[in-house]
């Protein structure tokens, strides 16, 4: 009997490493992911597949996944990623039309309530193509669902004309309190189409590996509600590895800012810089933030 969905408690592929497992099962399966929440809140006769590490469930969730089980129109079948004894966890397996246990020890922990457990395992990541080699590649710091601005925008009209191959690469960050979303993780469609799809995302980058970055890649890119101001780490990294800036500039960017002699404002490039032109800009730019050290602003605060 083919299942309906896969049903996960997490939905969040980059989060949680069942989600993730879910994700991938359902795909292969052919078949959808739903939240457990969702399937709880709604009267599923179909058959499902319930993937879930109870461990990981919220308390309120759980209460309402208990009161479900007695629910006899709800069919599924049952995958632990985990086991804890509990009651619930009894009922879950006693109910399921079939039991799968993520490890062996998962399914030993289990079998003296299903002596039919079914031991399976969690395939590791697929191995996926090598990236293809382009010619100019961009990078930038932060939130991905934020980077729908204008100067992106103008960004896509001056690749759009360009024969060479780009791909933006970019280092998400998060604030304190903040959660990791899977809306975190989407680009508009305006710059996928840009990039002609050729983005790709690399998570937290620490220092080390940001500085490294920053000495490889050709250019960063890095757009503010208003403006770039000296306040701005990104762009002061970037240009203290001499490595270009496009950004946006107005009134309140600093005097040592200026287009296509240390940065380039995207609002007045007519077409997107030659590798001459970047590397210009990158030494200027290092030359013109060198003075902005945390040494010289230790000296400016301690002898205030």
């Amino acid at each position: 009997m083919k299942h309906a969905a896969v049903i996960s408690f997490h939905t969040n592929p980059y989060t949680c490493g069942v989600a993730r497992f879910n994700h991938s099962l359902a795909a292969a399966m052919g078949v959808k992911l739903e939240s457990l929440d969702a399937y709880l809140a709604d009267r599923h006769s179909t058959l499902v597949m319930l993937s879930i590490k109870l461990e990981e469930i919220a308390a309120e969730t759980l209460d309402h996944l208990g009161a479900s089980v007695a629910d006899a129109t709800r069919e599924y079948d049952l995958l632990l990623h985990g086991t804890n004894g509990s009651v619930l966890e009894q009922q879950l397996c006693s109910r399921a039309r079939k039991v799968f246990a993520a490890s062996s020890e998962i399914a030993e922990a289990i079998r003296s309530v299903r002596s039919d457990v079914v031991a399976v395992f969690a395939p590791g990541a697929p191995v996926l193509p090598r990236q293809i080699p382009v010619d100019c590649t961009l990078l930038t710091f932060g939130m991905a669902h934020k980077i729908r601005s204008e100067g992106y925008r103008r960004l896509a009209t001056l690749l759009e004309g360009d024969p060479r191959s780009f791909r933006l690469e970019i280092s998400t960050a998060l604030h304190e309190g903040g959660t990791f979303d899977e809306s975190f993780f989407t680009v508009g469609s305006e710059i996928s189409e840009a990039f002609a799809g050729n983005v790709r995302f690399l998570g937290f980058l620490a220092d080390a590996e940001v500085s490294e970055r920053l000495s490889q890649v050709d250019a960063i890119v890095a757009f503010f509600p208003r403006g770039v101001r000296e306040n701005n780490t990104t762009v002061l990294s970037a240009m203290t590895h001499g490595c270009p800036v496009i950004t946006n500039i107005d009134a309140g960017s600093p005097p040592w800012m200026v287009h296509g002699i240390t940065v380039f404002d995207i609002a007045r490039l007519s077409k997107f810089p030659d590798k001459t032109e970047l590397r210009s800009v990158g030494d200027a730019g290092m030359r013109a933030a060198s003075e902005f050290s945390f040494e010289r602003l230790a000296s400016i605060v301690s002898e205030s």
